[in-house]
């Protein structure tokens, strides 16, 4: 079947608009689907362990398994340290919904010197879309020239092919063989990269596929990281093998957050987001009638997201974000329709999500500033009207209020020096007396003088002379 639309070009170009939507519907329905909320590293403490950057989609993503150490992040750590006899560190940067025109933004903040090799693992979902091949071979080449420069000189880059398609069981059927046959197009291609810039590449087998475990486990990911520690552990090798004073040190980065506040939210979207926040969110997707409603905090370079991570990544690129235009401008933003929007019609994030309609409104800190979103999305464009933008900012300010609690409650100020501590007894003085005297003067109804202690001097409260 696939050869008689795959034959001519123009046939085979038909299924693409047919293939994004399945591939979409099939998002829609993973909602429930079990897959990794944790940070996506697994770090040895040795200082001298190898350094792993593994870049991906698809198998690199984890469905199936709750956590990483039980993904391809952790076996591969694992698998690595028994392949060469060293520890290994391994740090993931993707999601499923990273495609391959937006690989190079979701590593735009990594600090790509910190890697011995980069394991790049893209193409699932450009295979299951039929990416066009001039696409992925423009896009392929870029990313390895981006990881080129970026990198430690003496670092190594593994280019990874698309396993079967037809391996996975969401893709298992008679347009996953549509999906497979453009997987092995643009394998070859990968292939050819490889070769013309010196650098390693194979394919994955087909994975393992469990009955009652059919998205993904923990076996299937063990065995495929066994699979790649083999293949790698010579790159590994070549690069323990140089210079080591070229190589040292490896200090591989830890996360952090600008806003105080965001180790909480982070924490809590794990396990789908606060209560308060789940209600909330659910009720504006009645009220407003729009298939998704989400709190976002924007840090640094990345969106992430409060709750609702069943539908969404944990994080994203800032810079793919709506809501980067939402801080940025302070106010509310309406999108109608993101494709004639010259803001975002060529962003590569729509192209997986088609999340089209927009409408967001800031949240700010308890220090006024802004530090993320209450927002909407729908697939289908919609008119700005039918959002009440008084109504958003209730919602914004609700979330708001939810957020600005996650801050940690700055200690009181405690006076030091002995002339401190007798200016601040001084002023609790007076605040006392004056609190006395306004409820003397509030019980019998009649206006009294204001009363200044004669036992405090006026310098003593920072007042003039």
């Amino acid at each position: 079947m696939v050869d008689q639309y795959s034959s001519t070009p123009m046939a085979y170009e038909r299924m693409r608009p047919v293939m994004r939507l399945w591939y979409l519907w099939w998002l829609s329905r993973s909602r429930h689907v079990l897959s990794p909320r944790d940070e996506p590293t697994s770090r040895s403490t040795a200082l001298d362990a190898d350094t792993l950057l593994l870049i991906g989609n698809g198998p690199a993503h984890g469905w199936g398994v709750a956590t990483h150490a039980d993904a391809l992040t952790g076996q591969l750590a694992r698998a690595s340290a028994g392949a060469t006899g060293r520890p290994c560190s391994v740090d993931y940067v993707g999601d499923e919904m990273m495609s391959i025109e937006s690989t190079r933004a979701w590593i735009r903040d990594v600090d790509m010197s910190a890697y011995d090799t980069f394991l790049v693992m893209v193409g699932l979902n450009d295979a299951v879309r039929l990416t066009p091949l001039d696409t992925w071979e423009r896009e392929i080449r870029m990313l390895v020239a981006n990881i080129v420069r970026r990198g430690h000189p003496t670092a190594r880059i593994v280019l990874v092919g698309v396993p079967p398609v037809r391996s996975v069981h969401a893709f298992d059927t008679v347009l996953g063989s549509f999906a497979e046959h453009h997987a092995e197009r643009m394998n070859a291609i990968t292939e050819r990269v490889a070769a013309e810039n010196d650098l390693t590449y194979f394919a994955l087998p087909a994975g393992l596929r469990r009955p009652g475990q059919p998205h993904g486990c923990a076996e299937g990911y063990r065995q495929w990281a066994q699979t790649i520690a083999h293949r790698i552990a010579p790159t590994l090798d070549s690069v323990r093998n140089v210079d080591l004073d070229a190589r040292l040190p490896r200090t591989l980065p830890e996360r952090t957050f600008e806003w105080s506040g965001a180790e909480t939210l982070v924490d809590n979207a794990t396990r789908g987001g606060s209560d308060t926040l789940q209600e909330l969110a659910k009720e504006a997707e009645k009220e407003f009638g729009v298939d998704v409603a989400v709190v976002s905090m924007l840090d640094g370079t990345k969106l992430w997201y409060a709750m609702n991570t069943e539908l969404l990544p944990v994080s994203i690129p800032r810079e793919l974000t709506f809501c980067d235009v939402t801080v940025a401008a302070d106010d509310t933003v309406v999108v109608e329709d993101a494709r004639k929007d010259d803001r975002f019609s060529d962003n590569p994030y729509l192209d997986l999500n088609h999340g089209y309609f927009y409408a967001g409104h800031p949240i700010h800190s308890t220090t006024g500033e802004t530090i993320g979103t209450f927002c909407l999305h729908n697939t289908r464009p919609r008119k700005a009207s039918t959002v009440s933008p008084e109504k958003l900012r209730e919602f914004a300010l609700r979330a708001e209020a939810e957020l600005q609690s996650y801050e940690p409650v700055a200690p009181a100020y405690q006076p030091q020096t002995r002339r401190e501590r007798r200016e601040a007894e001084a002023r609790a003085l007076l605040e006392a007396e004056r609190r006395a005297h306004a409820d003397v003067a509030a019980a019998s109804s009649v206006p009294v003088s204001p009363v200044v202690p004669s036992s405090v001097p006026f310098t003593s409260v920072g007042l003039p002379r």
